[in-house]
């Protein structure tokens, strides 16, 4: 007789193991210098904030850096890059609202949210890529 496995469970355990050999091609350093160049400004006009805004912009990187990688196997089967992101983009984009949504909390001015809007899609798509390009990376090189 054979063994009955779930289904689901067996994908689940696929994608955490997918998710931490992800994970070591991410530095915390590299996070907080992205969290500076992008929302320096906003961390500003939040001072009591300033550790937690960056503590949710590093989650958000993160989370980003994870979808982006879960897309690398359709480049490497020959996928463009713009096309494997239309793939993730309700996720995206739900990463996208979560985000300017938190730093609106904050009440940043009317005149700062076009570009608060600007930062957040920049900075989630620097890690959405960052992650696709390592995972891309890791199936060239066969450590999938």
């Amino acid at each position: 007789m054979g063994v009955v496995m779930d289904f689901k469970e067996k994908h689940r355990h696929k994608q955490l193991d997918s998710e931490r050999r992800a994970l070591q091609d991410l530095s915390f350093t590299k996070i907080e210098e992205a969290v500076n160049n992008y929302f320096d400004r906003y961390l500003a006009l939040v001072p009591a904030a300033g550790a937690t805004g960056k503590e949710m912009c590093a989650e958000y990187a993160l989370e980003s850096f994870l979808l982006g990688s879960s897309m690398g196997k359709f480049g490497f089967y020959g996928e463009e890059k713009i096309e494997a992101f239309k793939r993730s983009k309700i996720e995206f984009y739900s990463l996208y609202d979560d985000l300017y949504d938190f730093w609106l909390f904050w009440n940043i001015d009317q005149e700062s949210r076009d570009e608060l809007q600007d930062a957040c899609r920049k900075y989630l798509y620097y890690w959405w890529s960052e992650g696709f390009e390592a995972s891309l990376k890791r199936w060239r090189l066969k450590l999938h």
